[in-house]
């Protein structure tokens, strides 16, 4: 592995990282707050944004090649975008579906390629530890940013951090391109449901499904709580360092036994009290503590199955990563139209996250190619193998 091209996509995904959990974590909550828009309607950026991500993919299957140098830079300049609408437009309605459109194009134009690189960087004997860095990123990013992003409500305003958002994300376009060499050129992916696997597909949808529910009505629970805005960063940021050294420390051992589905599993049937627990806290305190608990079980599940995966396709790690991207954006879609729907009807957000659980089960059927233990053949002796 390069160290200089490793520490250039940790960078690059660290101030990724916090200036989205900086920003990202108060879009639903300022659509509430200075548009009084109905709980339902909160999700509906995250909906659009993932279906046109889910399109993007596709469209990078299609492309012959797809340069990530220029895809990132790309992307996190629709999420630039995305911020400044914030400060433009102030209609309620219309800002969730303009919002949605540039997430939806700041997401795949980023993320797929970032992963591609990642997983590039690793090999079995050392990506269970790798991705566990990788993803440890964001709730180290997540212990810190949203509670500052929650000071910058309660002592300036949403527009001062919407602005301080699009500043740190336009300094990490500027350390993607002084990085650019360190980045291989033009790649080629495609979306193949074959080489991934029928369980490990279904599996994805389980992950993204789980995911679509729990990135969105954990915010909507947090606010059912408390509307204050410096007690929601705080919350978030209690929230963001709960799991990440086990992961790495529990992916390091998975690479040294090279059995990653044991390891979903546990993560997949433990976060299932966690939800429960979750959906029935009666107070912050109870609230705050049994999240923290779901955020230890969860963690490792979705870098478990990212391994599983790029294990699988050693040969085409690429076709993994924008496999994987595509039936993530499938699942989150699914449970994000089904949470908006529940919220409509009139259903708490609390209630709502009972619908983790199903999609958490899902994830139990992911599969993982193991070596076959080499056959002893029973061979007669002879006085030639005696070496008489």
């Amino acid at each position: 592995m390069d160290r200089r091209a490793f520490f250039g996509l940790m960078l690059i995904e660290t101030m990724l990282a916090f200036g989205s959990t900086f920003a990202a974590s108060f879009n639903i909550i300022y659509l509430f707050n200075e548009f009084d828009m109905p709980l339902w309607y909160g999700p509906m950026y995250l909906l659009l944004g993932f279906g046109i991500s889910a399109l993007a993919t596709l469209w990078m299957s299609w492309r012959p090649r797809v340069n990530p140098r220029n895809a990132m830079m790309f992307g996190l300049s629709w999420l630039c975008i995305e911020y400044s609408l914030f400060l433009i437009i102030h209609d309620g309605w219309l800002l969730g579906v303009v919002v949605g459109l540039a997430f939806g194009l700041y997401y795949p134009f980023f993320w797929t390629p970032v992963n591609v690189l990642m997983a590039k960087m690793t090999d079995k004997g050392d990506r269970g530890v790798t991705y566990g860095a990788f993803f440890f990123v964001w709730p180290l990013a997540a212990f810190v940013a949203p509670f500052l992003g929650g000071l910058v409500i309660g002592f300036l305003d949403y527009s001062f951090l919407f602005v301080m958002g699009i500043v740190i994300i336009a300094s990490t376009i500027g350390v993607v391109f002084a990085y650019r060499n360190y980045m291989p050129g033009d790649q080629t992916m495609r979306i193949k449901v074959e080489a991934l696997g029928r369980r490990n597909v279904v599996a994805l949808l389980g992950e993204g499904g789980y995911e679509g529910i729990f990135w969105i009505d954990l915010t909507l629970v947090t606010y059912v709580f408390t509307q204050d805005e410096m007690a929601i960063g705080a919350l978030f940021s209690l929230f963001g360092l709960c799991a990440g050294v086990m992961g790495m420390i529990l992916g390091k051992v998975s690479d040294r036994i090279q059995n990653r589905v044991f390891f979903l599993r546990v993560s997949a049937l433990a976060s299932i009290p966690c939800v429960i627990a979750v959906s029935y806290a009666t107070s912050i305190e109870q609230f705050a503590l049994t999240n923290g608990i779901l955020e230890v079980a969860c963690f490792v599940l979705p870098v478990f199955l990212f391994a599983i995966l790029t294990d699988k396709l050693e040969n085409a790690k690429n076709d993994s990563v924008v496999g994987r991207e595509f039936f993530l954006d499938v699942g989150r879609v699914v449970t994000i139209s089904i949470l908006m729907g529940l919220l409509w009807l009139g259903f708490t957000p609390q209630e709502c996250f009972l619908l983790c659980i199903p999609f958490l089960l899902l994830s139990l059927v992911a599969h993982e190619e193991r070596k076959a233990k080499p056959s002893v053949d029973v061979v007669p002796v002879t006085e030639h193998h005696r070496g008489a």
